[in-house]
């Protein structure tokens, strides 16, 4: 199963609090589910229900942005001297 958690071995940011936590439902922080994610220790976590996990905003842009800069082809290679 693909999770949002996946792919994260590259990711630059701080690990003082984990990237994100898995089976939500099962833990002290299914609370999260109703309101659609939680603070842990300063850092905002956001609820994604296909997986039942949350994972850290910081975390989640840079996935999103190093998704979408994988997607724009380099131009760079293009381009004529």
């Amino acid at each position: 199963m693909h999770t949002q958690l996946d792919g994260l071995d590259n990711c630059p940011l701080h690990k003082r609090t984990p990237f994100g936590i898995r089976n939500v439902s099962q833990t002290q922080f299914s609370i999260a589910r109703y309101s659609g994610g939680c603070t842990l220790n300063g850092d905002h976590y956001i609820y994604i229900p296909p997986t039942d996990e949350l994972i850290r905003a910081d975390v989640l842009k840079w996935k999103q942005k190093a998704k979408k800069n994988a997607a724009v082809p380099n131009n760079n290679n293009n381009e004529r001297n």
